[in-house]
């Protein structure tokens, strides 16, 4: 007899499977129906306490959950603090604790919790500064003699949703991190752990990931192999390294890049004022942080546009201002970049009184941090001025900074300068020294003041201070003293050779023609500086044909000039060193106006007065010309008179060997023969006016 089975349809196969889930969900809803709620959350309790050995505190209402997880929460939950640390909170609080539970266990009867998740959660850690302690270090089988530890836990995923943590050392204002969203991916101490994160810091959403090698070390105070990201608006940083929980240490590599120093730096709670530079940065470096410190070794900075690398150590100090130290190499540096806009002066038809900025000069970035900065550097730019070859030792401290420059190669010279920029007060003050050798004028004075109708090379000195809210205020401001000595060179815009013979030859009754510059074998002078104005009494210019003296006013503040000079022409080719006090025609005239538009003009008002002082001084006493002189110029000291000479001391110059004076023929003392004088025609409209007076004189007394 045969027997045949017949397979069974899809439909019956349907049907089975069917049923079998069916009575499953019956069976985990019947479960959950009569779930030990209660006794779930006592088991958690006791689990806990014995693990941590701190107290927790569950709330009444215990409710079975599906959402987010698989399990049983109950609401107000706390951990209290170790000892040793305030009683009145607690170290973990939260409004909700779900307790996510694995399902095969529990459907034979078996409570094991697999994740921890803590809603709306406060977690206040602290740390004390006697010894070291925290409120974060729990037992573990290493660091406690308790039969249970956190290990004897097994949560596989600790989460926070909505959650605050908060973070107070022994002193300062505590950290505190708002809407905290986290996942710690911890299968065991021994085993690496995940963390995600993202939560708010004043006001800026922060994500962070982080690996930690050994968990447990975390625990006992020991070291473990670390990794962390943080992204952020204000930052974006990774490091790669190893953390040490006991004293908080850090070593490794770090990068970290954002696109505003200014706002990373008012993130942080130390803020700079509003102003220029300090945007994008960034900084690759070998990392070493302990406490308050962090060390940076083989760094590459960037800063705005400025490349440098070297190495930089960064203090918090008890002021909460941060501190730099270091040596720093760069190829070029502009500090334009941190000051106020530089004058646009020496343009055709600039407005003297817009020239130097009036826009706000603000120092108040310097009270952000203090600095001991050793800088090479390959160039160095300041408003015009340029520097290059620098070696400069940079301090800045309470809000001044002294930058002092010990190597400088600048205008094809070299030599040292320093600079004071203090912002500690309301206003501004600038303080600058320069001693400068073989540099050239013409574009060092142009850069610096604005003035370019000096050509030469030569040495300059300056020590000048200046407060003020603008660089217009500070250049009114100035006080101190400049020098400057220069060779070879040119005064440009006016030939004062041409000038003085102009003018002499006007005044004989001929004409000269006019240049455009002043050949010079020597160019000096000193100042002194009050208010922004600098006076010079010792001007002076060798020329072969030209001797000047000059004296007068440069006003910094007011980009102005007005000077009385007095060039002698003389046919005496002495060249570089020659003497300043050849004789010749004096012709003083007047340099005067703006910087930008310069004038030069004789000072004939002078020249005028100086020719009729000569001529009314040599006129008899009581002629009608010697008291009008006495009128204009005051009285002329009379000559010293001379003691007779004896017949046997003197005799006559044109006496013949032999020959004895005549009592028609009194002795006279030789006397050099006076050179012609050249005709001066004021002296001669003079001397016509004197002698038709005496004529007329003559006439009424003649009977």
């Amino acid at each position: 007899m045969a027997f045949s089975i017949k397979a069974p349809s899809l439909k019956t196969i349907g049907i089975a499977i069917g049923a079998i889930l069916g009575a499953l969900v019956l069976a985990i809803v019947l479960f959950f129906v009569f779930f030990p709620k209660d006794l779930a959350a006592a088991e958690a309790e006791r689990r806990i306490e014995e693990a941590t050995g701190r107290q927790l505190t569950l709330g009444d209402d215990i409710q079975v959950t599906f959402w987010p997880a698989l399990g049983f929460s109950v609401n107000d939950a706390a951990l209290s603090n170790p000892e040793g640390f305030p009683t009145d909170e607690a170290f973990l609080a939260a409004n909700r604790i779900v307790f996510a539970v694995k399902v095969m266990p529990l459907l034979r009867g078996a409570i094991e919790v697999k994740e921890l998740i803590l809603d709306g959660a406060e977690v206040r850690l602290r740390a004390e500064e006697d010894e070291g302690a925290n409120n974060w270090t729990f037992p573990t089988e290493n660091n406690s003699e308790q039969e249970n530890t956190l290990e004897d836990l097994r949560l596989d995923d600790v989460r926070l949703i909505d959650s605050m943590i908060s973070f107070q050392g022994a002193e300062g204002e505590p950290l505190v991190l708002q809407d905290v969203d986290a996942s710690l991916a911890l299968e065991s101490l021994d085993l690496p752990a995940q963390l995600q994160a993202a939560f708010d810091y004043r006001n800026q959403r922060v994500n962070l990931e982080s690996a930690i090698g050994l968990p447990r070390a975390v625990l006992e105070q020991g070291e473990t192999p670390f990794s962390a990201s943080v992204r952020s608006d204000p930052l974006q940083a990774t490091f790669e390294g190893v953390f040490n929980a006991d004293t908080g240490a850090l070593g490794g590599s770090v990068d970290a890049r954002g696109n505003s120093l200014r706002a990373l730096m008012a993130w942080i709670g130390t803020p700079m004022a509003a102003g220029g530079g300090f945007g994008p940065f960034s900084v690759e470096a070998q990392m070493a942080h302990v406490g308050q410190q962090t060390a940076l070794r083989d760094a590459t900075l960037r800063l705005d546009d400025i490349n440098a690398n070297g190495a930089l150590t960064l203090i918090t100090q008890e002021s909460g201002r941060l501190r730099v130290d270091g040596a720093i190499n760069s190829a070029a540096i502009d500090l334009n970049n941190y000051l106020a806009a530089p004058a646009q002066a020496g343009q055709e038809g600039v407005e003297v009184d817009t020239a130097w900025s009036t826009s706000p000069l603000d120092l108040s970035g310097l009270r952000a941090l203090d600095a001991n900065l050793q800088l090479t550097l390959g160039s160095l730019r300041f408003q015009r001025m340029n520097f290059s070859d620098v070696a400069l030792a940079l301090r800045v401290a309470n809000g001044a900074a002294d930058a002092r420059l010990t190597r400088i190669s600048l205008y094809e010279g070299g030599g040292t300068a320093r600079l004071i920029a203090d912002g500690s007060g309301a206003t501004p003050r600038i303080a600058f020294e320069i001693d400068a050798q073989n540099i050239q004028a013409e574009t060092l004075l142009r850069d610096a003041i604005g003035f370019d109708k000096i050509v030469g090379r030569g040495r300059l000195r300056a020590s000048l201070v200046g407060t003020g809210a603008s660089q217009a205020a500070v250049m009114r401001s100035l006080n101190g003293a400049a020098s400057f000595n220069f060779n070879d060179g040119q005064w440009k815009g006016v030939n004062l050779a041409q000038i003085a013979r102009t003018v002499q030859s006007a005044l004989s009754g001929q004409a000269a023609g006019q240049g455009g510059a002043t050949d010079f074998a020597e160019l000096s002078s000193s100042f002194t500086v009050a208010n922004g104005v600098m006076a010079t009494d010792n001007l002076r210019l060798l020329n072969p044909y030209v001797r000047l003296e000059g004296s007068g006013l440069i006003d910094i503040g007011a980009q102005t000039i007005d000077m009385r000079i007095a060039p002698r022409a003389v046919n005496n080719a002495q060249g570089q060193g020659g003497d300043a006090s050849i004789a010749g025609l004096g012709v003083p005239f007047r340099v005067s106006g703006p910087w930008s538009r310069v004038s030069f003009r004789p000072a004939l008002e002078e020249i005028v007065q100086s020719q009729l002082r000569d001529i009314l001084s040599r006129q008899d006493q009581g002629s009608p010309l010697a008291t009008l002189g006495e009128a204009l110029f005051g009285r002329t000291p009379a000559p010293t008179p001379t003691t007779p000479a004896t017949e046997t001391e003197t005799e006559t110059p044109a006496a013949s060997e032999g020959e004895t004076p005549t009592s028609e023929t009194p002795a006279q003392p030789a006397q050099p023969q006076e050179q012609e004088r050249p005709r001066n025609p004021l002296e001669e409209i003079l001397r016509r006016a004197a002698e038709s007076r005496r004529d007329e004189e003559e006439k009424t007394t003649t009977p």
